[in-house]
């Protein structure tokens, strides 16, 4: 896919970073040289311009973007302006970053369906990682319904997973097994590999470094963790 980047702080850098990373084609887009020149070797391209500047925003390939997203947090004049010119160059996938409410109705009165806040998300996925002692991750579907990567309960270890009537017992669904991949992995990055539970033999095993990837109320991932 064809992404650009608008913004090339802390969020915006690691971002276009990870997409790069990925295989993806990304344009990283910054008004500081200094920013663009350091980003140069982790992100696939890189260009410094005055962001607020329609004749600037006009050379970028707009129209081939699969998704643009304006990073800008700390500047609230520049996010909405930028925002705003790149609706009127015809740019149909746009996400902006908000740091606030006011911020958020701004660009959602120009048009901007599409916000992140990721200091708030990160923060609201933290909260239920802390609460949820065994969770390594965790996904809401809703306020009730999750997402969650956990560690197997000690009960379960040693049994073949496919023999678990998880959804029976404890009123969950089982995704899929993961288990780290210890060829790939190093100290610094693990690589994970993961079976679907429909492709689940029973030959495979629960073991203690496994984790679960389960999808149930919250009520009922709380009472299988504990």
């Amino acid at each position: 896919m064809n992404f650009i980047i608008i913004g090339l702080g802390n969020f915006g850098a690691s971002l276009a970073k990870k997409l790069t990373a990925l295989g993806h084609d990304v344009i990283g887009v910054d008004k500081e040289i200094e920013k663009v020149d350091f980003f140069k070797d982790t992100v696939k391209n890189t260009i410094s311009m005055d962001i607020t500047d329609i004749h600037a925003l006009k050379t970028l390939p707009i129209k081939d973007a699969d998704m643009i997203i304006v990073c800008i947090a700390d500047d609230f004049g520049a996010s909405i302006k930028t925002s705003a010119l790149l609706k009127k160059l015809g740019a149909e996938h746009i996400y902006s970053r908000e740091s606030s409410l006011v911020h958020k109705t701004v660009l959602n009165s120009i048009g901007i369906a599409n916000t992140i806040n990721p200091e708030y998300e990160t923060a609201s996925l933290f909260a239920e990682k802390l609460i949820m002692k065994g969770v390594w991750s965790i996904y809401s579907i809703s306020d009730e319904i999750k997402i969650a990567e956990v560690s197997v309960p000690e009960e379960y270890i040693g049994m073949p997973a496919q023999k678990i009537d998880f959804r029976e017992l404890h009123n969950i669904k089982l995704l899929a097994v993961k288990q780290c991949d210890q060829k790939l992995s190093t100290p610094s990055l693990e690589k994970w590999n993961a079976i679907e539970s429909k492709d689940l033999e029973v030959s495979v095993v629960l073991e203690k470094d496994m984790r679960l990837i389960i999808k149930g109320r919250k009520k009922d991932i709380i009472k299988f963790i504990q």
